[in-house]
């Protein structure tokens, strides 16, 4: 699934579109065959000769606002992609589910969602969005500059978090937003910190330098565009890759050597997600 660095380049490269009034918005003949898009064209229809005034995010959420009360919540899933295209029928995307048509832009805007888990909700308001629970509840940006490390540091030694495993703890969206199972493993292998520890047990000293890797990776994957790979098959709107996968130390590599000593590669399962480590590197 997108992480904050991937979602955020996404609304990134949307940018050329800000600004302009949307012509069409059209929801697929495929889009019909699933329930959460049968017979909502009308619903889309709101936005049609709006301008879009901005894309903001909020943690793995786009929230697109136009110049009308009315405001998308857009959540991209696990393969959702917004792809500039300039012809919908000889395109690449054999998954699109919504299309839009932009004034004064020559290409197609296209969401395609291979894996169907993508999501969109219409508010009446910005303010309604902003009072949604899995929004309200977002805890502050990772991406955020400078990284938020007090605030880090009083929200990790809450009680709730005290028996839980740091691995499993740093995947809530109420602590630090925008971050999954990639540079979830990547920020503990960077801080040396074994995923398996309660939290109730990790000093002062290795909790304030897990902030500060969290802070590192996430700006370091936004840098390099996000990470693609088979299981992430993530694009921005331009159809570019990631690159961020050149550089992991531990994701996806289980049973591979540790760069630094050698050690095999671990990897377990954390409430039914992936978590990968170095059981030499990180105590």
């Amino acid at each position: 699934m997108p992480e904050g660095p991937e979602v955020e380049h996404v609304r990134l490269s949307l940018i050329p579109i800000v600004s302009k009034k949307v012509k069409n918005i059209k929801l697929t003949e495929l889009s019909q065959k699933y329930q959460k898009y049968k017979n909502k064209q009308k619903e889309f229809n709101i936005f049609q000769n709006k301008k879009i005034d901005r894309i903001e995010r909020r943690g793995k959420f786009l929230i697109w606002v136009f110049d009308s009360k009315e405001v998308i919540l857009n959540h991209l899933g696990m393969s959702g992609k917004w792809l500039f295209v300039k012809d919908i029928i000889l395109s690449s995307s054999k998954h699109a589910k919504i299309i839009l048509d932009i004034e004064n832009f020559s290409k197609k805007v296209v969401f395609d969602d291979v894996r169907n888990f993508g999501q969109f909700r219409i508010f009446d308001s910005y303010d309604a969005v902003i009072k949604y629970n899995p929004i309200k509840s977002i805890g502050f940006d990772g991406l955020a500059l400078p990284f938020p490390h007090e605030d880090f540091l009083l929200k990790l030694d809450k009680p709730n978090y005290a028996n839980r495993e740091i691995g499993s703890v740093l995947l809530d969206q109420k602590l630090v937003a925008g971050i999954g199972n990639i540079y979830k493993s990547e920020s503990l292998y960077a801080a040396r910190v074994k995923p398996t520890r309660l939290v109730k047990d990790i000093s002062i000293k290795e909790r304030k330098k897990l902030g500060i890797e969290i802070s590192n990776i996430l700006q370091k994957a936004l840098a390099h565009q996000g990470s693609t790979f088979n299981i992430q098959p993530f694009q921005n709107p331009e159809g570019i890759e990631g690159s961020a996968q050149n550089w992991h130390k531990v994701y996806g590599k289980g049973t591979q050597s540790c760069q630094e000593c050698a050690t095999e590669i671990s990897k377990i399962k954390q409430n039914e997600r992936s978590t990968f480590f170095c059981p030499k590197c990180q105590k």
